[in-house]
């Protein structure tokens, strides 16, 4: 009798265990990417001007970054603790969700002096990595045009202050060091403002 009490036991666990595992590997990918629409905007469209759009950008940038959260080699106020919620897996099955979102633009300034003045600094600093005036995106570099001037100058400024741990390439870091607030300014304003 002990040996069968036993048996089921065991069989119970098991049983509960492919339970979860098999509900765990069944959520959508739509049903996993539901919390990031909080902070990011309903299908990854942001609406807030400190927080980047994801929907668009590439499935592997999107989950390097996530993963790079998760192991605590990129600091976040949140993202970080987030990001451990998830199995990798789980992060590759968001990333690919809103790659396949529709870009849309936050739209910029109409300040033509601002304007020119981002174009030449784009072309002598940034043209090389964020070609096509920031609208490139690949597994290493994000699109950067049509996001928020505010969300784009904070991150620039995190990248040349090096206050926050931001793996990127070093050129990042120098190319911003050569930047005064207002190329800054003039470089996010443009990003913006591209479709």
């Amino acid at each position: 009798m002990r040996n069968r009490t036993q048996l089921i036991g065991i069989c119970a666990v098991l049983i509960c265990l492919s339970t979860t595992s098999s509900y765990s590997s069944s959520r959508t990918e739509e049903t996993l990417a539901i919390p990031c629409n909080g902070c990011h905007g309903a299908d990854g469209v942001s609406s807030g001007k400190s927080m980047p759009s994801i929907a668009g950008q590439d499935a592997a940038f999107i989950t390097r970054v996530m993963l790079e959260y998760k192991q605590g080699k990129r600091s976040a106020t949140i993202m970080n603790r987030i990001a451990k919620g998830y199995k990798e897996y789980e992060l590759r099955k968001i990333s690919r969700y809103f790659s396949r979102k529709p870009w849309r633009s936050f739209g910029g300034t109409e300040k033509k002096a601002m304007l020119e003045r981002g174009r030449a600094l784009h072309r002598k600093h940034c043209a090389e990595c964020h070609e096509d005036i920031g609208r490139y995106r690949d597994q290493d570099v994000p699109r950067i045009a049509g996001q928020a001037p505010k969300y784009l100058y904070m991150q620039m400024t995190l990248y040349r202050d090096g206050v926050e741990n931001l793996p990127q390439p070093s050129e990042m870091a120098d190319k911003m060091a050569l930047l005064d607030e207002t190329d800054m300014k003039a470089l996010a304003q443009l990003y913006s403002s591209i479709d």
